[in-house]
C-alpha cells in the first residue's frame, strides 16, 4: 500500500491486544507471540492506553479512504 503522504510503500502488520497484555504490532500477518512480548519485550505499542479489560489508541480516521493514522513508538525495534 502506498503512503497517502509520501507515496512510498507502507509496511503491513497486525495490531493486537485484549487488555490483559500490552498492545503489540508485528510486521506480517501473525500476531506477536508470548515469547516476543514477555521474554524479548518487542512490539509494544506505546500509544495504547491499557486497563485490565481493554485498550485504546488515539487515532485519526478518514472515512473516505478507510485509513487510520496514529503516533507511537514500538519498543525493541
Amino acid at each position: 500500500m502506498k503512503c497517502p503522504y509520501c507515496e512510498k510503500e507502507m509496511q503491513k502488520g497486525i495490531m493486537s491486544g485484549d487488555g490483559r497484555e500490552p498492545v503489540t504490532w508485528k510486521a506480517g500477518e501473525k500476531k506477536t507471540g508470548a515469547f516476543d512480548r514477555w521474554v524479548l519485550g518487542t512490539g509494544t505499542v506505546t500509544a495504547a492506553k491499557r486497563t485490565l479489560t481493554a485498550f485504546s489508541i488515539e487515532t485519526f480516521y478518514c472515512k473516505d479512504c478507510r485509513k487510520m493514522i496514529f503516533d507511537t513508538d514500538i519498543k525493541g525495534m
